[in-house]
């Protein structure tokens, strides 16, 4: 099962442009990395983004990592990325941590000791990553899951697990990629799970509908 990559931030007092501008300044003068700053990319006004590669990756290919400002905005989103993960793709939660850290971290502890600030990256734990339901919806749930032939649901499992999705109270429903990932979380196979996650999403669709 996937790890969920987490969405990484910077929360900067003052002008954006003006950090995004530094930071970018400060890679290039390392000599690590080739560096392309870009605002109004794509023709959006307010977007600006800085692709910071590093010139020798030692483990991954193509590493880099991107600063960017979305427009209205109040922080700095980063995105790691590479052509190639090593040892696998998509990298584990871990790695993708791991080269944020390295990556930009180390650019930012440096910005911070040039101006005196104490900016810093913001990284959700894994487990904040992954899908909740409600406590009485989690209840209806793990009755079906704990109930549940998980190789080929019978009827009176369906029916639990129609329940479930009738009495499901969230203000912005789970994808059915997250239905999917609660469902092997409880023994569903990764084909099993995902049938059944789409059957969820016809179900919330005619749920709103009656």
């Amino acid at each position: 099962m996937r790890d969920y990559l987490p969405p990484v931030h910077i929360n900067v007092s003052g002008s954006l442009t003006d950090f995004l501008e530094k930071m970018a300044d400060i890679a290039d003068k390392s000599g690590r990395f080739d560096v392309e700053t870009e605002h109004d990319a794509m023709g959006i006004d307010g977007f600006s983004v800085a692709n910071l590669r590093l010139k020798k990756p030692k483990q991954h290919k193509g590493l880099g990592g991107q600063l960017i400002i979305q427009p209205d905005s109040k922080k700095i989103a980063v995105e790691i990325r590479a052509d190639r993960w090593s040892p696998q793709t998509p990298p584990t939660y871990e790695i993708y941590v791991k080269e944020a850290k390295a990556l930009i971290g180390h650019l930012l502890s440096e910005y911070n000791r040039g101006v005196g600030t104490r900016f810093r990256l913001t990284i959700p734990t894994k487990e904040k990553l992954e899908p909740k339901l409600p406590p009485q919806s989690q209840k209806l749930f793990k009755r079906f899951t704990n109930l549940a032939n998980k190789t080929a649901l019978h009827p009176l499992d369906w029916q639990r697990f129609y329940g479930f999705v009738r009495n499901i109270r969230m203000r912005k429903p789970l994808s059915e990629e997250d239905m999917a990932r609660l469902l092997r979380k409880e023994g569903f196979s990764e084909e099993y799970a995902r049938e059944i996650a789409e059957v969820y999403g016809h179900l919330w669709e005619f749920k709103q509908l009656v």
